[in-house]
C-alpha cells in the first residue's frame, strides 16, 4: 500500500497538470486584436467592423476577438501604420492615399480627378490593376492589405461659393496630409490646413478653415452642415480605405485562419461598398433638407490646373499605371 499511493500522487499530479497546460494552451489560442479607425459610431465603416468582428467570433468559435475602436479614439489616421507596425493595433481602416506615403504606387488611385465617375471607380476595385497594388503594398511593408473599401467621391464645403478654380484662390481649404490631397489644394492656390480630424468641426465653426474637402456622408456624420453653407460636387478624388492587418498580427493567425479572416473581410467590404454607394444620393438630399446648396462644377477645368502641376508618376505612380486605369473606363 506504501508503494502504490506515490505512484497515484504522481498520477494525480501529472493529470492535474495536463488540465491545466491544456487550459492555458486553449487561453492562448484566443486572439485579440484591436481595430481602430477615425469615424463616428454610426458611420457605415464602423457598423462594417463590428459586423466583421462578429462573424470572425462567430466562425472562429471564439478564438479571434476584435475590439472596433472608432471617432480617433487611437490616435490619427496618419499615425497608424506605424502602430500597426509596432503592434500597438492590429487592424486598421486607412486611406489609399495614406498608405501611399510608404509606398507611394497605391498614389495612382488618389490622383485627383484619376477617375470619370463612379462606374470607373467600381472597375478599378474588381480589376487587376489594384490587385497588383494591394500585393506591392503587401510586399513592400510586411503589413496585410487584405480588402479596399470605397470611401465615396471627395466633395468640397464651403461658407462661400467656389464655381470655378479661381475661387479657390487663398481660400483656407482643411486637407489630409497625404500628398494627393495637397497636391488638390496647392494646385488651385489654395492654402492647405492640416488639422486632426476630430478638429475639423471646431475649426470650421471658428473660421479658422473656410472650407473642407470629404464624402458627402462624413459631412453628414460629422454634422458639417451646421458650419458650412455650399457644397460643390468636385468629385476630384474617389476616395478608397484600405483595411490593414499588421504584420505581427498575421503571423498570429494560422493558415486556416487567415484565410477565413480574408474572406469575411473582403464579403463584408462588398457590403459596405454598396451601402456608400446608396448613400451617397440620400446623404445629398439629407444636405439639401439641412438647408445647403448643392451645385455641380466643371470637372475638366480643376483638371487642367492639376495636371499642370504634378503628373501622376511624379506623384509616385508606376509608369504606365495611369493608362491602365484609364482604360478601365472604357472608350469615351
Amino acid at each position: 500500500m506504501k508503494n502504490i499511493l506515490p505512484w497515484c500522487r504522481a498520477a494525480i499530479l501529472l493529470l492535474v497538470s495536463l488540465v491545466w497546460g491544456g487550459a492555458v494552451v486553449a487561453q492562448a489560442q484566443v486572439l485579440q486584436f484591436k481595430w481602430g479607425h477615425v469615424y463616428e459610431p454610426t458611420s457605415i465603416f464602423h457598423q462594417q467592423a463590428e459586423l466583421a468582428a462578429r462573424k470572425l467570433a462567430e466562425q472562429s468559435d471564439g478564438k479571434i476577438k476584435i475590439e472596433v475602436v472608432p471617432a480617433s479614439k487611437m490616435g490619427q489616421e496618419a499615425d497608424f501604420p506605424l502602430m500597426l507596425a509596432n503592434d500597438s493595433m492590429q487592424i486598421a481602416y486607412v486611406g489609399e492615399a495614406t498608405l501611399a506615403e510608404g509606398y507611394p504606387p497605391l498614389s495612382l488611385g488618389s490622383y485627383p480627378f484619376a477617375f470619370k465617375d463612379l462606374d470607373h471607380m467600381r472597375k478599378y476595385l474588381a480589376s487587376p490593376l489594384l490587385a497588383d497594388l494591394m500585393k506591392g503594398y503587401n510586399e513592400k511593408s510586411g503589413n496585410r492589405m487584405v480588402a479596399t473599401v470605397y470611401y465615396g467621391a471627395r466633395q468640397v464645403t464651403s461658407t462661400r461659393p467656389l464655381s470655378k478654380p479661381e475661387d479657390f484662390r487663398d481660400l483656407r481649404l482643411y486637407v489630409p496630409a497625404a500628398a494627393a490631397y495637397q497636391l488638390f489644394a496647392t494646385a488651385l492656390d489654395a492654402k492647405p490646413v492640416t488639422l486632426p480630424f476630430m478638429s475639423l468641426y471646431g475649426a470650421l465653426k471658428k473660421n479658422e478653415v473656410e472650407a473642407q474637402e470629404n464624402p458627402l456622408g462624413i459631412v453628414k456624420s460629422k454634422k458639417l452642415y451646421e458650419v458650412q453653407k455650399y457644397v460643390q460636387l468636385t468629385a476630384h478624388v474617389y476616395d478608397t480605405l484600405g483595411i490593414v492587418i499588421g504584420k505581427a498580427a498575421w503571423a498570429r493567425l494560422t493558415p486556416p485562419q487567415q484565410a477565413m479572416v480574408e474572406k469575411v473581410l473582403v464579403e463584408t467590404a462588398k457590403w459596405t461598398n454598396v451601402g456608400v454607394i446608396a448613400g451617397e444620393l440620400e446623404d445629398e438630399q439629407f444636405l439639401r433638407g439641412k438647408g445647403m446648396t448643392v451645385t455641380p462644377v466643371n470637372r475638366q477645368l480643376f483638371l487642367e490646373r492639376i495636371v499642370k502641376r504634378a503628373t501622376p508618376e511624379q506623384q509616385g505612380a508606376r509608369p504606365g499605371d495611369y493608362a491602365k486605369l484609364q482604360a478601365l473606363a472604357g472608350p469615351n
